[in-house]
């Protein structure tokens, strides 16, 4: 065998051992803590937490682990396992632990950062926001959790803004719409048995559909007034998950902006977008 293809396979075997700042195996879908490499994900302290300012206006998105391209840069693995989805697990307890201490202390370097105060969560499938967001104010006495703010949309309404005659939906798949229209309808079937009919993004499973369908938020009207006396003039908190194109974050803000009067807009993520 000539020593290129050596090392050649050399480097395949460390690529599948060696990611996202972290060990995982394909085996048996375990996730491990390894705090002597930062490929893919970096989950140092010494690093994070970071920030882009470009996602929407006026906004900065800080993040508590750094996403960086590399294989497997989607850092799935580490969020799977944090949600119990997909088979993805921690293959101990410790390992859990470590990766958790060390978002605990991110979370303590950002609130030296922020003036944790209004906190607002982007609707989950899941309880990661919930938790990113107990950590997070846990180092702020002045922090104040606001549930409900922004709802999912249902399928229903989902179906009537892809419909509706000048939508993005149309303009984007022109002649094949029809087409279309049943994929996404067979990705709805799925949110009505599991999410009670609720709009899922992770349930549409084509990537160019999931992008052009970019509404899938609205504000709680029947809290409107509750929420105002809270929000208006505060400096706000949004807590999401992961960054992929920055769409939810933009929803959010916008119906923020849209309904009340914040003094400011600040958000956090636990996994930023690939860099």
């Amino acid at each position: 065998m000539k020593k290129d293809r050596i090392n050649e396979i050399i480097k395949e075997a460390i690529n599948n051992v060696l990611n996202e700042g972290i060990d995982f195996s394909y085996k048996d879908m375990t996730v491990s803590y390894n705090p002597s490499h930062e490929e893919n994900v970096d989950t140092s302290v010494e690093n994070n937490p970071t920030y882009v300012d470009d996602i929407y206006p006026n906004v900065r998105v800080w993040s508590i682990f750094k996403r960086k391209k590399g294989n497997y840069a989607d850092g799935n693995p580490l969020i799977y396992a944090m949600k119990g989805e997909n088979r993805w697990h921690f293959r101990s307890n410790e390992d859990k632990l470590a990766i958790e201490n060390q978002i605990d202390k991110i979370a303590t370097k950002f609130a030296s950062l922020y003036p944790i105060g209004v906190t607002v969560l982007i609707p989950s499938d899941n309880e990661l926001n919930q938790y990113i967001a107990r950590v997070v104010m846990s180092k702020s006495r002045n922090a104040k959790l606001l549930e409900g703010v922004i709802c999912k949309l249902t399928v229903q309404e989902v179906d009537r803004i892809v419909l509706a005659a000048n939508s993005e939906f149309r303009k984007h798949y022109g002649d094949n719409v029809e087409e279309a229209f049943k994929m996404l309808h067979t990705f709805f079937d799925e949110m009505i048995e599991k999410k009670n009919g609720k709009y899922s993004k992770h349930l549409v499973y084509d990537d160019e559909m999931r992008d052009v369908i970019n509404v899938t938020l609205k504000l709680s009207e029947d809290k409107f007034a509750e929420f105002a006396n809270v929000i208006n003039g505060e400096n706000i908190l949004i807590i999401d998950d992961t960054i992929r194109r920055g769409q939810s974050i933009q929803e959010t803000c916008k119906i923020l902006l849209d309904s009340y009067a914040p003094e400011s807009i600040t958000v956090l993520t636990l996994m930023s977008r690939l860099s």
